[in-house]
């Protein structure tokens, strides 16, 4: 199961609405605001795809998220 750390950078004055937003998305857990407008979170997923479509999909659903950023990645269990 791939799992990804992330900061999800967003528009400040709408940080709390995009945490409560990100809050319904499957796959995704989030640890609260940092520093005013990011937002730390982990994604869960069955295959590495998935990772970057769910990445995509809340950057392009949800107003004000101005992007997804990467902190780790982990692969360790998928088969070569």
């Amino acid at each position: 199961m791939p799992i990804a750390g992330v900061i999800i950078l967003t528009e400040p004055t709408q940080a709390d609405q995009i945490l409560s937003d990100l809050q319904e998305v499957s796959g995704l857990t989030t640890y609260g605001i940092h520093d005013e407008n990011n937002i730390v979170a982990v994604l869960e997923t069955e295959t590495a795809s998935e990772l970057r479509e769910i990445s995509t999909a809340i950057k392009e659903d949800i107003p004000g998220i101005l992007g997804v950023y990467p902190a780790y990645v982990n692969y360790e269990d998928l088969a070569s």
